[in-house]
């Protein structure tokens, strides 16, 4: 391929991506600064391209620039959140990475890669501000929380999940739930919970899927005013739950880098803020819950071995509703006294037929779970 050619391919590829993309020359001038970056900093491409990018980090009030740091200290930054304001007074929030450029062993410039979070950081603000009113209104609310007594159920399988979860109540120790969504992984957690020693404090639920890590670690552990740009003091959900019990749904969902951290909060009994220096005790109850069997997990790399073994000191499985074939017609009467209320409705109950049928059709999923499972041993 001629070289003119290769060169419009790739200019064609670094206008067409989703992320921003802006590289500096050693002597601090733009030299590529794609559409994505300029729609994300609302800066024209003429008033940047071949301008000193000191100029337009002054514009937009970027301060402590990675571009900057890189090209001084010819060390990569990776996955660093950068809050600032673009060229409209908007505030943004991007996730960067920043590699310094060198060929035939001489520096030529740096590389930055930015990906816009705006919107994530938006939700995770709301959602830090959310878990914030919860544990202030603890005291307020109790009409929320579930304890054993809110548990429908008689088959021999739900029974002993109860037995296990009401044991591990009386206990510190961590726990692992496993159980297919639906099952009540997060019922289960705030009674044993609110049967603890720690009823009185805080109980908090954080879904590890629903976030990236770079944002979870600042919702975990807090932040530092200064500790990156455009962060703030803020303690984090171990901080909020001190005393109580944290929530940690799907913890497979979790990065592995930040699963580490987890693991030496566990051990220690300190978290330290992102971007702070201070070690600050702790004394918070995890449960963590996995709707994915943990050895499937483990053999896949999604969970460290060490982090499983600190969670799975009680651990816990939670049947589905196909294994409980006994407990339908509970559940369906309830589910009738529960819609009645809320509807407004006299629904009297299930007839003889009704209740034949959802038996069967119970029965023949069981029958063919099990069928399944023994084909698979």
């Amino acid at each position: 391929m001629k070289e003119e050619i290769y060169c419009e391919v790739i200019e064609k590829i670094i206008e067409s991506i989703d992320e921003g993309v802006h590289f500096i020359d050693k002597n601090y001038k733009t030299i590529i600064y794609n559409n994505s970056m300029a729609k994300l900093e609302q800066m024209d491409k003429e008033e940047v391209l071949k301008k000193p990018f000191t100029d337009i980090a002054r514009t937009m009030e970027i301060k402590n620039s990675t571009l900057l740091k890189v090209l001084k200290s010819k060390i990569s930054i990776k996955n660093n959140v950068q809050i600032y304001l673009n060229k409209d007074g908007k505030e943004i929030t991007t996730i960067n990475t920043t590699i310094p450029i060198i060929v035939e062993e001489e520096l030529v410039g740096a590389l930055e890669i930015s990906k816009d979070m705006t919107q994530i950081q938006t939700l995770s603000k709301q959602i830090l501000k959310l878990e914030e009113t919860k544990v202030n209104n603890i005291e307020k609310d109790k009409k929320i929380f579930y304890k054993f007594d809110d548990f429908i159920g008689e088959s021999d399988c739900i029974k002993k999940s109860l037995n296990i979860s009401k044991k591990a109540s009386k206990s510190d120790a961590t726990v692992l739930i496993y159980g297919e969504t639906g099952t009540g992984k997060e019922l289960i957690s705030q009674s044993i919970h609110y049967d603890s020693k720690r009823a009185k404090y805080p109980f908090i639920a954080q879904n590890c899927a629903a976030l990236p890590g770079s944002l979870l670690e600042g919702i975990l552990f807090g932040t530092v005013k200064g500790g990156f740009t455009g962060a703030v003091d803020r303690p984090g959900l171990f901080e909020q739950a001190n005393k109580g019990t944290l929530l940690l749904d799907e913890i497979n969902s979790m990065p592995l880098q930040l699963q580490a951290k987890l693991l030496r909060v566990l051990q220690e009994g300190y978290v330290r803020r992102v971007g702070g220096t201070k070690d600050i005790p702790v004394d918070v109850r995890v449960i963590a819950t996995t709707n994915e069997n943990p050895q499937d997990i483990l053999n896949e790399g999604k969970l460290r071995k060490d982090l499983y073994y600190r969670l799975n000191v009680i651990y816990i499985q939670i049947p589905p509703l196909r294994e409980r074939g006994e407990d339908i017609i509970l559940l369906a009467n309830k589910f009738i006294e529960k819609y009645n209320h809320k509807l407004d409705k006299s629904v009297k109950g299930i007839t003889d037929r009704g209740k034949k049928f959802l038996e069967i059709t119970i029965g023949k999923v069981m029958y063919v779970n099990l069928k399944i499972q023994y084909i698979q041993v």
